[in-house]
């Protein structure tokens, strides 16, 4: 499989080299050439030589290295901290495109010092995503992501939404060669939705052929080629390298296709479509010289040729792959032998560096302990001062939590009180019920009987949910519960934990809308999730008069998924919305059909949420309805 440069270097200088014919870029190549020999000013030959070693890509990267050489000599002359960066930059980005690691690693972290120092959000996200490629060429994926995400970070904080289309696209592709492809997909239907806001014919056209490539490695193959057609039909231009590229995953498809059982009646016709479109493939990679891509195609075209009993083709295909590999293979360890004597030399250097360093420590040894002697009586007076200050403040402590001990005692007590009365009402009514029947069962018409066993019936259910709440309640106190968070789809989990109520909405007549969207997912405890959901939602439906309707909406950020619940019911007054969420306060109220509450529900659905270190808040005005808020973390928030 072809390892396409879908990861996208951000240059300097430029966020990203415009996308247009190369003649016009040429032609301001030339024009910085003729600025450059006709000034004589440092400053401006500092500008000049670090534009033209921007443009590595155009004028190749040895050139790209001596002018930004050049720069950062009239650089450092001017004591420029902002030039001196931008060369550094632009010298690593060079070196990269050279496939020189060692020296562009050592540039574009000499260039990210002086980024952070200056605070400059707009270089240090083309910093941080250049050397998270350079580790991802070195199949380092661990540490490329973690510079990825921090380019992605300040993408977002700086609201540049061309540069999170292409830093998505470059988590997707590392997602893609791990072969993590549902990860990936996820990535690049992002990035698509960006570049489809913004109109980018260029990057549309990228993520609908890295979602092809996604689907065809999924084995689902249909789909991977309509979207690998709708990227070709994005681009104007035939010939275009990246339509190229689809024509070669079309042609992959179709051989992969021919292999499957399940196409097995059309393998013959599978194998000629696959043949042609690697046929076509190989003729562009000819044309740009692309030698891993014409190896890559041979590779193929071996093996079509030779499921169609072309042997002789096959063989001969096969000798040009081995040959091209070989030579591939030559350059590809020049290099890596380079890279390594470079990577010794900083050994060595290191080394060096570390024994003239205990020489020093070794001559520095004497003064300290002179200055060792002279601090010692100075360190046990202030030791004894820490344990006096330390031992007064632990005993302040030590009584604030006897405080907060004795209120949380005195707040249980009371919520105990409370779930006793709450208890108390419904057994009186189930005990009246049941003593009426043993004394008079013989006079009861059957109406009198089946209205009691339904009140009796209604009476259990609503101890049973009592205890249960109650029961919950106590072993998340304990901490008894087990709460194994994970990443789940939302919309499915949501209706999921929300069906079984929908006889209760049904008999009121009130309709539930849900507007989720099939993409998000939440890192949850399942379990623990749907419970609060449950728990709301049967609030809504309890407050709501009948023909109401519950409106369930996702908005999501880069740190949280906020999950909105609002009803057309009966609403609170703010002392309700304010004791709502507290256990010594009593706020069983009755819904609009006389259904039985504890508030023990929402006392419960706020552990829950705290223990994913979410909240949960509500709007509420009388007769205007509620609006409960639950915010969870998201996976790459960093508070889970």
């Amino acid at each position: 499989m072809i390892q396409k440069t879908t990861q996208l270097l951000l240059f300097f200088i430029f966020s990203i080299v415009p996308t247009q014919a190369q003649n016009p870029i040429y032609k301001t190549i030339d024009s910085l050439k003729i600025a450059l020999k006709q000034t004589k000013e440092d400053s401006d030959k500092t500008v000049l030589l670090t534009k033209l070693s921007s443009y590595s890509e155009y004028i190749g990267p040895d050139e790209a290295i001596k002018h930004a050489k050049k720069a950062l000599f009239y650089a450092q002359k001017k004591h420029n901290e902002h030039q001196i960066g931008d060369t550094y930059a632009n010298l690593g980005t060079a070196y990269e495109i050279k496939s020189d690691y060692a020296h562009a690693l050592k540039n574009l972290y000499k260039a990210l010092a002086i980024y952070e120092n200056l605070n400059d959000v707009k270089s240090l996200t083309t910093v941080y995503n250049n050397i998270g490629l350079i580790y991802i060429d070195l199949k380092n994926y661990k540490q490329g992501l973690i510079f990825y995400n921090k380019a992605l970070q300040l993408s977002y904080q700086s609201k540049k939404e061309r540069n999170v289309s292409l830093l998505l696209n470059n988590i997707g592709d590392v997602h893609l060669q791990k072969k993590e492809y549902p990860k990936a997909l996820n990535y690049f239907y992002k990035a698509l939705i960006i570049n489809k806001k913004l109109d980018d014919t260029e990057g549309i056209g990228l993520n609908l052929s890295n979602i092809g490539i996604c689907y065809i490695n999924l084995k689902n193959y249909e789909k991977g080629i309509e979207m690998l057609n709708k990227s070709i039909a994005t681009y104007d231009d035939d010939l275009n390298l990246y339509n190229n590229y689809n024509t070669y995953d079309l042609g992959r498809a179709y051989y992969l296709m021919s292999q499957d059982e399940k196409y097995k009646k059309d393998k013959k016709a599978l194998i000629d479509k696959s043949i042609s479109l690697f046929e076509n493939a190989l003729q562009i990679f000819k044309k740009y010289k692309s030698l891993k891509d014409i190896q890559e195609t041979y590779f193929y075209l071996s093996k079509t040729n030779k499921a169609k009993s072309n042997y002789e083709v096959a063989l001969d295909c096969f000798e040009k792959y081995s040959r091209i590999k070989d030579s591939i293979f030559s350059k590809e360890s020049e290099k890596k032998l380079a890279n390594l004597e470079f990577q010794r030399e900083i050994d060595l250097r290191d080394k060096q560096i570390e024994i003239q360093t205990l020489r020093i420590n070794r001559d520095s040894r004497k003064v300290y302990f002179l200055i060792t002697i002279s601090t010692a009586v100075a360190a046990f007076l202030g030791l004894f001062l820490f344990l006096y200050d330390s031992k007064r403040r632990n005993n302040l402590l030590l009584k604030e939590k006897n405080i907060l001990i004795s209120n949380i005692n005195s707040q249980k007590d009371k919520f105990y009180s409370i779930i006793a009365h709450d208890l108390r009402g419904p057994f009186n009514g189930f005990l009246g019920l049941t003593e009426l029947m043993a004394e008079d069962i013989d006079m009861m018409s059957t109406e009198e009987i089946k209205f009691a066993a339904v009140n009796m019936r209604s009476s259990a259910k609503n101890l049973f949910a009592l205890l249960e709440n109650l029961l919950d309640w106590s072993r998340m106190e304990q901490d008894l519960i087990p709460f194994v968070p994970k990443e789940y789809p939302l919309k499915s989990t949501l209706l999921e934990s929300i069906v079984t109520l929908q006889d209760n909405a049904d008999k009121k007549g009130i309709i539930i809308n849900t507007t989720i969207s099939n993409a998000a997912t939440l890192f949850t405890d399942k379990n623990m999730f749907q419970a609060i959901i449950r728990n709301i939602v049967l609030n809504a439906i309890k407050f709501t008069p009948k023909n109401g309707s519950i409106d369930i909406q996702e908005k999501e950020d880069f740190y949280n998924t906020v999950i909105v619940v609002k009803d057309t019911g009966i609403g609170m007054n703010p002392k309700t919305v304010e004791n709502l969420f507290k256990l010594d306060v009593q706020n069983n109220r009755v819904g609009t059909e006389e259904e039985p509450s504890t508030g023990l529900g929402l006392i419960l659905c706020k552990e829950f949420i705290e223990k994913h270190k979410g909240k949960i808040w509500v709007e509420s005005e009388e007769g205007k309805g509620s609006t409960f808020y639950i915010s969870f973390p998201n996976k790459n928030s960093g508070l889970i």
